[in-house]
């Protein structure tokens, strides 16, 4: 019941967004430089904050990113595999049923809820480490996948490696490493700067995922539609929950964080990511169901995981 409280107020607030939208009361339009705050600016304050303002040996840890890897690569995997011999998809379509099994909203809906769960600072933490695997090796990795298959591999490897060299998320993430190496830490007024900034994430980005939803003309392939979110959110967390159980040595309360981030719908932006694919209705499709049954999904994870000894 605990979780259910947690996470329905954060589901309501997406339903706000979607419900403004959709019903005009506010732009589309409008939202969405709101969406480019979140992204450019309080995420960036966020995860900066999250390491550069960790105590020694709390910032990245290497044994964590390497669980999240493995989990999060093996569902890719299953979703690629699944895609191929059961849909009959090409590779370059096959990618990106894959990324929406892999890859979680993490921003957006990931950190509100866990932060509602575990606090600020585990749920920034935990962020960070996802969005090293997200950004630098699950999106990359469709990319480069669909990208090859379709041809033109060169030109997309070029504009993706610009694209990671201008991601603020990962800019952010850098610099707090540096501020981390030289062994600076982080004066009183301007920790609490960025406290301010950090703390618009959530609500806002909630807000953008409601209406971004409402925009969504999401089209049949229903069997597809069922492959990627029955993927993404049941196969991902297991994937993710079984891989840091081989790795071991992580505390429970980070192990039951990240395995809630796995559990989250994919990105906002799958269904861009998809459309040179061929694949973008079958992508809105997804996001806006799993969306809607992850207000089902993610309370019912929680106990499940705490059964397990973790949190």
């Amino acid at each position: 019941m605990d979780a259910v409280n947690a996470i329905l107020p954060l589901f309501a607030v997406i339903l706000i967004g979607f419900l403004a939208v959709r019903t005009g009361y506010v732009p589309a339009e409008a939202l969405r430089p709101v969406g480019e705050v979140v992204l450019r600016i309080a995420l960036p304050a966020l995860i900066f904050l999250s390491v550069a303002g960790a105590a020694p040996g709390e910032g990245l840890q290497p044994v964590a990113l390497l669980a999240i890897g493995i989990g999060s690569l093996a569902a890719f995997a299953c979703g690629a595999l699944g895609a191929v011999w059961i849909l009959g998809m090409p590779l370059r379509q096959a990618a990106m049923v894959a990324l929406g099994i892999s890859a979680s909203n993490s921003g957006f809906i990931g950190y509100p809820v866990v932060q509602q769960l575990l606090g600020t600072a585990e749920a920034g933490r935990l962020l960070a480490h996802m969005m090293v695997i997200e950004n630098l090796m699950m999106i990359p990795l469709a990319l480069i996948l669909s990208s090859n298959a379709g041809g033109g591999g060169s030109v997309r490897g070029s504009a993706l490696l610009r694209d990671l060299a201008r991601n603020p998320l990962i800019l952010a993430l850098g610099a707090a490493l540096a501020f981390q190496v030289v062994g600076l830490s982080l004066p009183d007024q301007a920790s609490r700067t960025l406290d301010l900034l950090a703390r618009m994430s959530a609500p806002a980005a909630l807000l953008v995922v409601g209406a971004t939803l409402a925009t969504l003309r999401p089209r049949g392939q229903a069997g597809a539609v069922a492959l990627i979110v029955l993927g993404k959110l049941l196969l991902h967390p297991a994937l993710t929950l079984a891989a840091f159980a081989a790795v071991g040595g992580l505390p429970a309360q980070f192990v039951l964080g990240a395995v809630l981030f796995a559990a989250m719908p994919m990105m906002s932006v799958y269904p861009i990511l998809s459309q040179r694919a061929g694949l973008g209705p079958l992508a809105a499709s997804a996001l806006l169901v799993a969306t809607v049954l992850g207000t089902v999904s993610i309370p019912l994870w929680l106990p499940g995981l705490r059964q397990l000894g973790l949190g």
